[in-house]
């Protein structure tokens, strides 16, 4: 399936690069897709998420990545 957006984001001082691909999930309204990151379904059990829920988690790791 071709994905609706995709976002790569590149963390320098991991010097890591994050993939994320989002799919519109049918008949479910505007607000949820289906996410990849890096190939693999996230969350784990696959269910559709919102960006607001994407971008939080996004948000949290990356607070989290440079406190540790």
């Amino acid at each position: 399936m071709k994905a609706d957006l995709r976002i790569s984001v590149k963390d320098y001082s991991r010097n890591k690069n994050l993939k994320i691909q989002l799919v519109r999930v049918p008949f479910a309204g505007n607000r949820q897709f289906w996410v990849r990151m890096n190939g693999q379904t996230w969350p784990k059990d696959g269910r559709p998420v919102s960006i607001t829920r994407l971008l939080t988690a996004l948000r949290k790791s990356l607070v989290k990545s440079v406190a540790a």
